[in-house]
C-alpha cells in the first residue's frame, strides 16, 4: 500500500523550495509574503456560488492515469542521423512533459518545427524528400502534427498510435489549466528553457484567440483561486508576461472567505481540443493509423524518414530512458449544472493537494500524485474509489472553510 512518502503533497511546495531567493523575487510579487496579504474583499465582494457536492458526487466518475514525469525536463531534441537499413532517418524526441502537457503542448511543438525546418533544410537540393512519422495521439503528438501542416500543408504525415481514438488517452482525462505543474522544479537550474516554452505555447494560444476559433478548442479565460500561500506553479515558474501577477485578497465564496490570491489563466479543455485537433488534421490529409512499437528498431524500420517521438510514459521502454519515471495521479468527473467558470487550485492548509476546475460542461477534481517507480501505467487498483472519494471530502472541506482537516489521500487503507 502506498505511504505518505510516495506522495508528493504538493508538488508545487517542493519546486517553490528548490528555488533561490534571488529566482523567487524575480517571478513572485515584491512586497507580499505568504500569510500577510490584504484583507479587501476579492472580486468587488462579490460572491461566487460553491459546487453542490451532495448533489454531485451521486454521478462521479472516477479515473487514474499516469502522468510522464521526467527527471531533468522534457526530451526536446534532435538526434544524430540514423542509417537505417531502408535509408537515412531523423528522429525528434518531444516527451516527459509531466503534468504539463497540455500547458506545454503548442510551445514544445514549435520547437519540434524548427527541428523539422533543420531537416528540411538539410535535405533540399538532393532527391529526398521529406515523410513524418509522430508517434503517439495525445496532446504532445496532436500539436506536432497540427504545427506541421500548419508549416507544411502538403507535408506527408502518418500518426501511429495505440489507438485511433483520442477519448482513450491520458491527455484526454487531464484537467486542462495552463499551469506549469510538477515539471517546474526540474527547470531550477535552466528556468530560461521552460521559460521559452511557456512564452511558445501562450502565443500560439493567443493566435488561435485572435482568430476567433478559441471556443472551438475548448480555450477561454479563467479565475484561478488559492490560500494565501499562493501556487508557486504559477509565482516560481512562469514569467508575468505568461500569467499575470495574482490579485491578493479575501477569497470570494461564502465559507472560503479567507485572504488568498487571484490569478488568471487558461482553461485548455482536452475534451474539445484533442476531438478537434484530430478532425482538423484528418481533414488536412494526415493520416492515422493503429500502430504499437516494441521498441527502437521497429521505430527506426518505418518507411518515413523523420519520426516524431511522443511516447509520453511509453518512452521509457522504448528508448530505454531511464530518466522517465510515473506519476500515477486520481481525478473525479463531476457534472457541472450551475456552470461554475471558476478554478481553485490552492491545495489544502496542511500542505495536502486538492485542486478544483470548473469547465464548460463539467467539474475535474483531484489532488494525488504518487512518485514511487513502479510500474502502473493506467490500471486500477483496490484503493482508486476511496482514494477519490477522499479527493471529494478535501474539496469540499476547503470551500466549507476547514482546509486544516485534509486528509492525505493516499494513505488510504
Amino acid at each position: 500500500m502506498p505511504t505518505r512518502r510516495e506522495v508528493v503533497r504538493g508538488a508545487a511546495v517542493a519546486g517553490f523550495l528548490s528555488m533561490s531567493a534571488i529566482g523567487r523575487r524575480s517571478y513572485a510579487q515584491p512586497d507580499i509574503q505568504p500569510g500577510s496579504e490584504p484583507a479587501a474583499p476579492l472580486r468587488a465582494g462579490e460572491i461566487l456560488p460553491t459546487p453542490d457536492f451532495a448533489q454531485l458526487r451521486r454521478g462521479a466518475q472516477f479515473f487514474a492515469r499516469v502522468r510522464p514525469h521526467r527527471r531533468g525536463g522534457v526530451r526536446l531534441s534532435l538526434e544524430p542521423e540514423i542509417h537505417a537499413a531502408n535509408g537515412t532517418k531523423f528522429l525528434i524526441h518531444n516527451y516527459g512533459h509531466s503534468g504539463a502537457g497540455i500547458t506545454l503542448s503548442f510551445g514544445c511543438a514549435s520547437v519540434v518545427g524548427g527541428h523539422v525546418q533543420t531537416i528540411v533544410d538539410q535535405m533540399r537540393g538532393t532527391r529526398t524528400r521529406p515523410v513524418v512519422a509522430i508517434l503517439g495521439s495525445g496532446v504532445i503528438g496532436l500539436t506536432v502534427a497540427a504545427e506541421l501542416r500548419r508549416k507544411w500543408p502538403m507535408l506527408p504525415i502518418t500518426i501511429y498510435a495505440k489507438t485511433r481514438d483520442v477519448t482513450a488517452t491520458t491527455s484526454f482525462i487531464a484537467g486542462g489549466q495552463f499551469a506549469p505543474s510538477q515539471i517546474g522544479s526540474e527547470y531550477a537550474a535552466s528556468r530560461h528553457v521552460l521559460d521559452d516554452y511557456l512564452r511558445r505555447s501562450a502565443a500560439r494560444i493567443r493566435e488561435i484567440e485572435n482568430s476567433g476559433r478559441q471556443l472551438q478548442y475548448g480555450i477561454v479565460w479563467r479565475k484561478d483561486y488559492t490560500l494565501a500561500g499562493g501556487d508557486p506553479s504559477f509565482d516560481m515558474f512562469t514569467p508575468r508576461d505568461v500569467v499575470p501577477a495574482f490579485t491578493p485578497g479575501r477569497l470570494p465564496f461564502r465559507r472560503l472567505n479567507e485572504p488568498g490570491r487571484e490569478y488568471s489563466t487558461w482553461l485548455v479543455n482536452p475534451r474539445i481540443l484533442l476531438p478537434k485537433l484530430m478532425a482538423d488534421l484528418t481533414r488536412g490529409g494526415v493520416r492515422v493509423e493503429a500502430k504499437e512499437f516494441q521498441d527502437r528498431q521497429q521505430v527506426e524500420g518505418l518507411r518515413e524518414n523523420i519520426v516524431i517521438n511522443c511516447t509520453g510514459y511509453g518512452a521509457k521502454k522504448l528508448f530505454e530512458d531511464a530518466a522517465v519515471v510515473p506519476r500515477r495521479g486520481h481525478l473525479v468527473g463531476l457534472r457541472n449544472p450551475a456552470q461554475l467558470k471558476y478554478f481553485f487550485s490552492g491545495g489544502c492548509k496542511n500542505n495536502v493537494i486538492a485542486y478544483l476546475f470548473a469547465r464548460q460542461s463539467d467539474i475535474v477534481v483531484g489532488g494525488t500524485v504518487r512518485t514511487d517507480d513502479r510500474d502502473y501505467f493506467d490500471q486500477s487498483d483496490s484503493t482508486d474509489a476511496a482514494t477519490c472519494n477522499l479527493l471529494l471530502d478535501n474539496i469540499q472541506n476547503v470551500f466549507d472553510g476547514r482546509s486544516g482537516a485534509c486528509t492525505t489521500p493516499m494513505d488510504v487503507a
